[in-house]
């Protein structure tokens, strides 16, 4: 498919804030599960603006503009050295399967199901960063953001395969850390948000 070139700044104008306007929110949302604040969310969707600004021309198919710019989101965040500051703890993934075979063992997705009607934004956010990036960025997408498996697969440069492998697991981790830590939230511990996950499976 060719290129969509855009003759005078107008017609770019046009076609930037229709591709991207339609999906501000969602990656501010997106980013602020990954940020410690609001405003560095902020500053990571105005970057994600600039580099979709300046790739527009790039974008060969307009319909696939939402995963386009998700993929240009976790390249900026990936690149922030605050965020690698904050995946100092993660809770050990042997200690979560460990839990998930002794509190809800063999019913994985329906306990994720059932628990995640249940959280709040700041749980979700702290659970998340709780459990791998690969596996929180699958169950995210999908559970969240509505992507369809194949959506995933273009955003994050994977094979449809390890996308539904990384969602089975991630769901598991995540309800793991549900279960481990759910009665601490509740009974009123500090959900510690700053929390944040290894950049990569192992």
């Amino acid at each position: 498919m060719p290129r969509q070139r855009h003759s005078t700044p107008d017609d770019r104008q046009r076609a930037f804030e229709a591709l991207v306007l339609p999906h501000l929110d969602r990656l501010l949302g997106f980013a602020s599960r990954r940020t410690a604040t609001l405003v560095d969310a902020e500053d990571a969707v105005q970057d994600t603006c600039l580099r979709a600004w300046a790739a527009v021309d790039e974008l060969r198919d307009p319909g696939s503009a939402r995963a386009w710019l998700y993929r240009i989101l976790r390249s900026v965040l990936s690149e922030s050295s605050e965020r690698l500051a904050r995946r100092a703890r993660l809770l050990p993934i042997t200690r979560l399967d460990d839990v998930h075979e002794s509190l809800v063992a063999g019913s994985g997705e329906s306990v994720f199901d059932e628990m995640a009607h249940r959280l709040d934004r700041e749980v979700l956010q702290a659970a998340l960063a709780a459990i791998p990036e690969d596996f929180a960025t699958a169950v995210e997408l999908h559970d969240i953001e509505g992507f369809t498996y194949a959506e995933i697969a273009d955003t994050v440069g994977a094979p449809i395969g390890t996308v539904m492998s990384r969602m089975s697991r991630g769901r598991r981790l995540l309800a793991a850390v549900i279960a481990e830590r759910g009665r601490e939230w509740a009974l009123g511990a500090p959900v510690d948000s700053g929390i944040r996950r290894m950049p990569r499976s192992s």
